[in-house]
């Protein structure tokens, strides 16, 4: 009987061994090790793409503001919105050369960088549903552009 009880209860310990190892959930909670648990929740970057941690080094043959908004939106969900739809300002600065202080951008969120290298003068505009970006000069700096009628 003695052994009986001595393999009934070193059974049970191994049972329960084993399910501590296995990943369960409790309460938006699972266990994905002995000691951790996670929130079975989609992290913030994944659900606000453009706050997503960026740190980026352009390729030399990136020269321009365009072609390196382009290059940091590749893999974010978001593009760059249309040329033409852009203003006269905006065209004229995404055609700009990139400024060598930005050919690297250390660690940052992706809407910081595209601030960055559209400059104070613009604003980003963005399109969280068709996932756009695009610029639109500020007020300040409209009356330097005489080809720009209030946009």
């Amino acid at each position: 009987m003695n052994t009986q009880l001595k393999r009934c209860a070193l059974s049970g310990l191994l049972c329960l061994s084993l399910l501590a190892g296995a990943t369960t959930s409790f309460a938006n909670n699972v266990t994905v090790g002995r000691y951790l648990a996670v929130a079975e929740q989609p992290q913030s970057a994944q659900t606000k793409l453009l706050q997503q941690q960026i740190q980026i080094k352009f390729p030399q043959n990136i020269l321009t503001v365009k072609q390196a908004v382009d290059f940091m939106l590749q893999f974010s969900g978001y593009r760059l919105v249309d040329v033409k739809q852009l203003n006269q300002p905006a065209r004229t600065m995404l055609n700009q050369p990139i400024p060598e202080v930005d050919r690297t951008l250390d660690p940052m969120t992706l809407e910081q960088g595209l601030t960055t290298l559209a400059g104070d003068p613009f604003y980003v505009l963005i399109d969280p549903v068709h996932r756009l970006i695009g610029f639109k000069v500020k007020p300040n700096y409209r009356n330097l552009y005489n080809s720009d009628k209030g946009e």
